[in-house]
């Protein structure tokens, strides 16, 4: 046989091996898994520098900025629509705490505190919300996993081990888990209930983890003690429910929550840990909110706050140094008032800009067909933590931060791709009927 003219290499056997990954896709890859690592270590207070305020959550959030970086999906506007409103909160934020260290304050700090935020607000935000829906319901499972892991320890080490005055207990045997300190640990539970209700509604997750996840993550407030956790649970569980419409959900809420009320009050004592007695129960038996933890102290440094923040409608004393001008030497637990003292108004300003910006992005993801249940979970997350604002001090800690962009990454996502994808919402009601009926057609009559 003649094979003049055929192109050398005809008759080679074709390579039937799948072609190597792209240096972009596979730094894409790395960086997923790096941001995952990075959320689930986030309640990981306790993995962390002495020199200064770096965890390990830090480290991987880092790398994985870095990767996204390498592998170009770099988004110039990680909130889409609420970007430009969010990036000018976080420029006045820190730019009025650094000038009034500069000016009234030490310089030192404000440096410090100023970039502290800048990092929160501004470089997480890269990391989280600009991802697409897969990814976002990834690392918000990588969160509750971890929150929820760290309940269970709570429970080991207090309610088994019988433990106090260890690394994830205080003295007087309040759960600090490994957050290491009890109303933030708090307050990052109360947190991760809106994500968690989202993931049910949205079909991401079967409906049993709710019902499974919200008794632990009660009870996990409950090892705290803190009034501030319990408070956000209640309200972030009644802004979720309220919001979706649903008069069922809405009346099983209100009877569930008057019976749990009921009993607790009742037959508290019986079965509740001792900690949570002194600090709550004593105040619900007998109707003294001066009983509830610290509170009385707390209003004090409250009003000391107002008064001093008269003097702070353009500067303010700087960074850090409230508790050097206050008569109880300590930082008022509300971070508006704290804010505005230290960094003026337009620091104030620059904050509540960031909510509002949040607040946006929810309303924007609201105005779509099926984007009712993002813009809920969005809506909730953001008004908790404006809410619990009230009763804590700076809020750079990433603890406070990352939950925040998680709820809303899922009303980022709809506004930039869409609805949830059936591979992902594979739990939401009607699909897997859907799926039944698509693949009956495609087979055809028989």
């Amino acid at each position: 046989m003649n094979h003049a003219g055929v192109p050398r290499g005809y008759w080679a056997k074709p390579d039937r091996r799948p072609a190597a990954a792209s240096l972009p896709r596979a730094t894409e890859k790395i960086g997923l898994w790096l941001a995952a690592a990075s959320v689930f270590l986030t309640p990981c207070n306790i993995l962390r520098v002495d020199t200064f305020y770096f965890t390990a959550s830090d480290a991987f959030a880092l790398a994985a900025v870095l990767a996204m970086v390498l592998g170009k999906s770099f988004s110039p506007a990680p909130l889409g629509a609420g970007t430009f409103l969010w990036n000018a909160g976080v420029a006045l934020l820190c730019g009025m705490l650094l000038l009034s260290s500069l000016i009234n304050g030490d310089p030192q700090r404000g440096f410090i505190i100023s970039a502290q935020y800048l990092y929160a607000y501004f470089l997480l935000a890269f990391m989280l919300a600009s991802r697409p829906w897969s990814e976002t319901v990834l690392l918000i499972k990588a969160l509750i996993c971890s929150i929820g892991l760290m309940c269970l320890h709570g429970i080991l080490v207090i309610d088994i081990l019988r433990q106090q005055g260890s690394n994830l207990t205080s003295g007087n045997g309040r759960f600090i888990g490994w957050v290491e300190r009890e109303n933030e640990c708090a307050t990052l539970i109360a947190l991760a209930v809106p994500l968690l209700l989202w993931l049910v509604a949205s079909g991401c997750a079967r409906p049993r983890w709710a019902w499974i996840g919200v008794p632990l993550l009660a009870y996990g407030i409950v090892l705290t003690g803190s009034n501030t956790g319990l408070i956000g649970l209640v309200f972030a569980l009644t802004i979720f429910v309220v919001m979706t419409g649903s008069w069922r959900r809405i009346i099983l809420l209100t009877v569930s929550s008057l019976a749990t009320f009921f009993i607790i009050v009742t037959w508290g004592r019986d079965f509740l840990p001792p900690i949570f007695q002194r600090r709550v129960l004593n105040a619900l038996q007998n109707g003294d909110i001066d009983e509830a933890g610290t509170f009385a102290d707390r209003m004090r440094l409250i009003h000391e706050a107002i008064g001093k923040a008269d003097s702070s409608s353009l500067l303010g004393i700087g960074a850090d140094q409230y508790r050097h001008f206050s008569e109880l030497h300590a930082p008022v637990h509300n971070v508006y008032l704290l804010i505005w003292v230290e960094a003026g108004l337009p620091g104030l300003i620059g904050f509540l800009l960031l909510l509002v910006a949040g607040i946006v992005i929810g309303m924007l993801a609201a105005r779509l067909r099926e984007g009712r249940v993002s813009a809920i979970c969005t809506l909730a997350t953001v008004l908790l933590f404006a809410a619990l604002a009230n009763a804590l001090p700076h809020l750079y800690s990433r603890f406070f931060v990352v939950p925040l962009m998680l709820g809303i990454a899922p009303s980022v996502a709809i506004l930039r791709e869409g609805p949830v994808p059936r591979t992902v919402a594979r739990f939401l009601r009607g699909a897997r009927s859907e799926r039944r009926r698509l693949r009956s057609l495609q087979r055809g009559p028989v």
